[in-house]
């Protein structure tokens, strides 16, 4: 109000003349030095929550937008409909949120900086903000919440659309287990994409996955575990079949070092399985470990990877580890723990980087550091 208040004067002293300069600024000083009162008495805060809503800016008109598509849909689904009905006239409502926050950004425009100083737009318009959280604050995580369930069902719909060959997976109670057959990586390509019978249940409860860098072992994990969060979220799995239980899915893939917080990659890894083993102690795991304690030496590794398998298949857990380290494929040959070796390699032994994809029974008995130093350009 003392903006608008300010603003009025100064239009109307400089339009009419009726208002000498003299008795103008009489007038007008007053309210700037309360406005001045109140800007200090706020800054600390407003700074604050300026920093706070700069990123928020950046998303409100992808917001905007996306409710007013969904509000603008007729859908016949029941589920569906019910989205729309919770975000019924909300974009008219975050319009008036998304133009506050475009005039914290034109406020500090060269050509608006003086009169926005003047006028305290940047406290004023922190006040609006917070006033507009008080009143819809509760409504918007309802209005996200039905947005983002929408993008996740949209985004399930087109993979879907998209995918046509792509089959249901059928859910079953029980141990738990993991049948694929012709199992695939949703990302590839379907016409590079090499498929796999993966089976994990009570008579081959683990994989320990050996072979050369480059064979395909990560990617196999990947695909086992996308296929298994698609299934689980009611899409369709690139698997000619796919038949598992209620699982929950832990990974170590692509576990990286990080100088922000101060930790290793080997301590990060140790972390992820800490996390993988307690979570097994409460429902069935399915784990995806790629190069278990690649940061030690094959001793320890030997020792460290069997007492972390002992435990986990202790506590019901079923799933796959990969390792260059050919040590670890002893503790698939433990009878107690069920495990099974498997390997990936090439199509022939005259061309050891020749790869093809297929998961193998047993232990690769391939070596191909001489081609890996030819690659580097090391003469060999």
């Amino acid at each position: 109000m003392t903006s608008l208040l300010t603003a009025s004067l100064i239009l109307i002293g400089f339009a009419t003349s009726l208002i000498s300069l003299r008795t103008l600024a009489v007038w007008i000083a007053p309210v700037l030095v309360f406005q001045s009162i109140v800007g200090l008495a706020f800054r600390q805060r407003v700074n604050r929550m300026l920093a706070w809503l700069y990123p928020v800016s950046l998303e409100i008109q992808i917001l905007r937008q996306g409710l007013l598509l969904l509000e603008n849909q007729q859908f016949q689904s029941a589920k569906l409909r019910g989205l729309t009905e919770h975000v019924r006239t909300s974009s008219q409502s975050v319009r008036k949120l998304e133009r506050m926050l475009n005039g914290l950004h034109e406020r500090n425009k060269p050509w608006f900086s003086g009169p926005s100083l003047l006028l305290l737009l940047g406290t004023q318009l922190c006040m609006g903000i917070e006033a507009w959280r008080m009143e819809h604050g509760a409504d918007l995580r309802l209005w996200l919440d039905a947005w983002s369930e929408f993008e996740a069902l949209n985004a399930l719909a087109n993979y879907t659309y998209e995918n046509p060959d792509n089959t249901f997976p059928d859910f079953s109670t029980g141990e738990a287990h993991f049948n694929a057959v012709s199992l695939g990586h949703p990302l590839l390509p379907p016409a590079s994409c090499v498929r796999n019978d993966i089976r994990l249940d009570a008579e081959s409860r683990f994989y320990i996955l050996s072979g050369s860098n480059m064979s395909g072992k990560s990617t196999l994990l990947r695909g086992i575990g996308l296929n298994a969060v698609l299934a689980f979220a009611g899409a369709p799995v690139r698997a000619r079949s796919l038949r598992l239980s209620p699982l929950s899915i832990w990974a170590s893939l692509s576990v990286v070092d990080s100088l922000l917080n101060g930790r290793s990659r080997f301590q990060a890894e140790v972390d992820r399985l800490r996390q993988t083993l307690k979570a097994a102690e409460g429902a069935p795991v399915l784990f995806l470990i790629d190069e278990i304690f690649s940061g030690t030496n094959s001793r320890d590794r030997r020792i460290a990877a069997e007492a972390v398998v002992r435990t986990i298949m202790s506590r019901g857990a079923i799933g796959a580890l990969s390792t260059h380290d050919l040590a670890l494929t002893e503790i698939a040959a433990i009878e107690e723990l069920h495990g099974a070796n498997v390997h990936m390699g090439s199509r022939s032994n005259d061309d050891p980087m020749a790869f093809d994809y297929r998961l193998k029974p047993g232990i690769t008995s391939e070596t191909n550091a001489l081609a890996i130093a030819r690659m580097a350009g090391v003469p060999v």
